[in-house]
């Protein structure tokens, strides 16, 4: 019997998940769409090189890596997590369908087989009807055998209405769109489509069925099914946690309301504290794992994480943008591309000022009036005149930015133009028949990043705007900041004005990243819609032809990103790439980051 933990889960506040520490996979669509992380400056005795610092581990002992988190777990219940983090420990505690690990050179990721048996199996000529077949050696921590049922179990407590889960909508519809799955989720009470009629098919003990509203190909179905809400809950510990009225579970929310069957199993969980993982003897893909275990402390701040890593307790640490300079030359650093533009979001529903937020010579005035070279010299960041992030991938070993189509309707100069923004403010000015104007930019009170960017900004728009316009500046906590951000769905259009966005695509994919624009995603917060635009983004995401035809899928993206960024949906500012300081006792596939994974620390091993 297995030591654990047992202690009651804090209750979090936050409602966006923030990836804290050092990860080894990919973010989830939605998890990171709000104010900037939390960057943290480096204490003065945490200076020196990090090379000389003894590595965390233990030279005769198991292999463990040590991480670390800079925010709690809210839940491990994969239907309703909020956080990253908690995506981050219940990927490494179950099983998916497919999961993604490293190709063997460390070039890049390939969908694996995991919980399946092999790739998904086309049963009809469209490529709506599907069968997948899963492994017949799989068990639960507590020796449970695992088969087909328990997939269906899955998938129907998360689409289930009275549950009314957050992860319902991407289970339904994301990369494939299940049959009847979200008219099912969506009914209430009302009962009026069975689960019978949902695209979930049992076809025998070990082979799943799926019915789909369009065609998908392979790697649409291994995508779909690679993200936490389409991984296992164990039954019986799921139905022992419901409420009588079963309106909610409290599956996941302790040490004991969980069950592992993933590459590790959950041996310890003291809430904001640690997390301690052993390597699962009864893993179905052994040889992908070589690590004995994972420890992970919950720690205040990167400050204190880079203190820790230095004293050999950690085996990576993110550095802060006020430490990168500090250890820029140290051999154990290590940079991730960007994952994200930071931008400047634009409330286009707000009727403040005569609705000169909704006016797009306004928009374009704010477009070319940004000095984005300057402001990500301060941020340690990249300057960003597109939306679409430079790690994502193209053809031919390019990546979408370096191809010469998807440069030829950026703008000039990294956009800045003050004479031009001069004059686009003043047609705005006078459409909207203003005399004068203040605006409102808020930020995260905790990001080094949007202070200094913000401030940047105070000064300089009035500079090129002239005295007719100011700008106030508001920090505030993420849960705040998020609340003013969604005020625009929630009835009340002018709960803001402007304020720092940044969306972390979770694939190398370039339409990714483009979604948010989309009127039709489930998790939008920008009020932003443009009919052509989704038109286009319907046939780069349903339409077979597309998916088929990877140099019409880029056409169509460069599309999509040179209307958004004609209509100033959003402005972009910059790119923050990561730096993190590696143990040089792990030994990875690679050294460099992998576009859309990470730094595959999951397969990693350790030397000493």
């Amino acid at each position: 019997m297995k030591k654990r933990t047992f202690a009651a889960l804090l209750a979090c506040s936050l409602t966006v998940g923030l990836l804290a520490g050092c990860s080894s996979e990919p973010k989830n669509p939605g998890d990171s769409n709000g104010p900037e992380e939390t960057q943290t400056a480096v204490s003065s005795e945490a200076a020196g090189s990090a090379s000389e610092t003894t590595a965390a581990s233990q030279s005769d002992g198991p292999k463990i890596f040590n991480n670390y988190f800079t925010t709690d777990v809210d839940t491990l219940n994969p239907h309703i997590y909020t956080q990253s983090v908690s995506s981050d420990v219940i990927r490494k505690t179950t099983l998916y369908l497919y999961r993604d690990y490293p190709t063997a050179d460390g070039s890049a990721y390939e969908f694996v087989p995991e919980l399946a048996e092999s790739e998904p199996k086309q049963m009809d000529d469209e490529g709506k009807v599907w069968q997948i077949k899963i492994r017949e050696n799989a068990k639960w921590e507590n020796g449970d055998p695992i088969n087909v049922d328990d997939v269906i179990y899955s998938f129907q407590m998360c689409l289930d209405p009275l549950l009314v889960n957050s992860r319902a909508s991407q289970l339904a519809s994301d990369y494939i769109t299940i049959t009847k799955a979200s008219d099912y989720s969506l009914q209430g009470s009302e009962n009026t489509v069975s689960w019978d009629e949902v695209g979930i098919k049992r076809i025998d003990d070990y082979t799943l069925g799926l019915e789909l509203d369009a065609p998908v190909t392979v790697a649409d179905i291994e995508s779909h099914l690679n993200y936490s809400w389409t991984c296992l809950v164990h039954k019986p510990t799921y139905e022992s946690s419901m409420t009588s009225d079963r309106t909610k579970t409290t599956y996941g929310s302790t040490a004991d309301t969980y069950v592992s069957c993933g590459p590790f199993i959950l041996t310890e969980w003291i809430p904001s504290s640690q997390f301690k993982m052993e390597k699962n003897p009864d893993y179905v893909l052994p040889d992908y794992i070589h690590l004995d275990g994972y420890n992970y402390k919950i720690v205040g701040d990167r400050n204190t994480a880079l203190e820790l890593y230095l004293n050999g307790e950690l085996d990576c640490v993110s550095l802060s943008p006020e430490s990168i300079e500090q250890y820029i030359d140290d051999p154990t650093i290590r940079q991730a591309p960007a994952t994200s533009i930071q931008t400047v979001t634009i409330n286009h529903q707000n009727t403040d000022n005569n609705g000169i937020l909704g006016n797009k010579n306004f928009r374009k005035a704010l477009f070319f009036a940004i000095d984005r070279e300057s402001i990500a010299k301060m941020t340690n960041g990249v300057p960003a005149n597109y939306l679409v992030a430079s790690k994502c991938l193209g053809l031919d070993g390019k990546t979408f930015r370096e191809m010469p189509e998807s440069q030829e309707y950026l703008e000039p100069n990294l956009g800045y133009d003050p004479e031009k923004a001069k004059e686009y403010f003043d047609k705005a000015m006078e459409e909207c028949n203003l005399d004068s104007l203040t605006l409102t930019l808020s930020y995260n009170e905790t990001s080094a990043n949007n202070k200094m960017a913000s401030e940047f900004l105070h000064k300089s728009l009035p500079d090129i705007f002239g005295d007719k316009f100011s700008l106030e500046l508001l920090a505030g906590s993420t849960s705040v900041l998020n609340e003013y951000i969604k005020g625009w769905k929630n009835g009340n259009p002018n709960s803001y004005e402007l304020t720092w966005r940044g969306w972390n695509t979770s694939t190398p994919a370039p339409w990714n990243g483009l979604k948010v624009y989309s009127s039709g995603y489930s998790n939008k917060n920008e009020p932003y819609f443009n009919e052509t635009y989704d038109e286009l983004w319907n046939k780069a995401n349903y339409d077979i032809e597309a998916k088929l035809d990877p140099a019409y899928r880029l056409e169509l993206t460069r599309e999509m990103e040179k209307i958004v960024l004609d209509d100033v949906a959003a402005c972009p500012v910059y790119e923050a790439p990561s730096y993190y300081l590696i143990n040089p006792d792990v030994k990875m596939v690679t050294n460099e980051y992998i576009p859309g994974y990470g730094f595959a620390f999951t397969t990693c091993t350790k030397t000493n």
